[in-house]
């Protein structure tokens, strides 16, 4: 399998990187993590040569923000003509009838066609815990956010915790993974600096740090950390800045650029 940075900002897109999104991909079988703007890089090479081989396409959505959702404006453009599975969390994980939540996002007058008019959409919801996905065990648990996110573990080869908290049940849902994909909105060195009070308060109501993050990857004994929904009021150097200091704490940390490839599983 292969992982595809197709999206690692948060909130907004820069000329450098899209909103949260993510691909793994196993020949024809295509799963895609969120749907932000990153979403669109695979209208073009290289990442459209992720669908050219797929005949099974999956997306899990995390919460229903819209930097995580924009990108199913996007659907009939990227999927004509193929079957797509969009998969959010059930109720009891997050609030939100899965009949409203979605199906709320795409409809008129916010989106020319409605969710029920566009061919091919399939939805499905997903408990918390073990799921079975294509014959992938897919595990979801909720986190901390002003409005409720789920962590998904893909078998024992990733997971993807974002829009949370730093959460100490993050490294046990993560334990023994080869990459944990975790937020990082700031890096951290800011609980030291006075004046970064109020930014470190606000921050840790509803996000993480780069280094709490290596906190947890080194907790959960995870192979690497790769830090993501990378805040777009700072820059590339900041986000060095952020790599530099969680590798104190946990070494095999990494930013990576949108479109950057990692094979999964061997």
């Amino acid at each position: 399998m292969r992982l595809t940075t197709l999206g690692t900002q948060g909130w907004i897109p820069t000329v450098e990187r899209e909103t949260t999104c993510f691909a793994v991909d196993e020949g024809r079988l295509l799963f895609i993590f969120d749907a932000g703007t990153g979403l669109g890089r695979l209208l073009r090479p290289p990442a459209s040569q992720l669908l050219a081989g797929a005949h099974e396409i999956h997306l899990f959505l995390t919460h229903y923000h819209l930097d995580h959702v924009c990108g199913l404006a996007y659907l009939p453009a990227i999927f004509a003509g193929r079957t797509l599975t969009v998969h959010v969390p059930d109720a009891s994980l997050n609030g939100v009838d899965p009949q409203r939540g979605v199906p709320e996002l795409i409809r008129k007058p916010y989106n020319p066609h409605a969710w029920n008019e566009q061919p091919g959409l399939v939805l499905q919801t997903l408990h918390e815990g073990v799921n079975e996905v294509a014959g992938h065990e897919v595990r979801l648990r909720a986190q901390c956010h002003p409005d409720t996110t789920v962590a998904y573990r893909l078998d024992d080869l990733l997971v993807l915790a974002t829009d949370t908290v730093a959460d100490p049940q993050t490294a046990s849902f993560a334990r023994g993974v080869e990459v944990l994909l975790h937020e990082s909105w700031i890096d951290g060195i800011e609980e030291d600096d006075p004046d970064s009070e109020e930014l470190v308060r606000t921050t840790y109501l509803a996000h993480s740090s780069a280094r709490q993050a290596a906190a947890l990857a080194a907790q959960a004994g995870v192979g690497e950390l790769v830090l993501m929904h990378l805040n777009p009021l700072r820059g590339e150097e900041y986000y060095a800045q952020m790599q530099a200091s969680a590798r104190e704490i946990f070494a095999p940390t990494f930013v990576y650029p949108d479109l950057h490839e990692r094979a999964l599983g061997g």
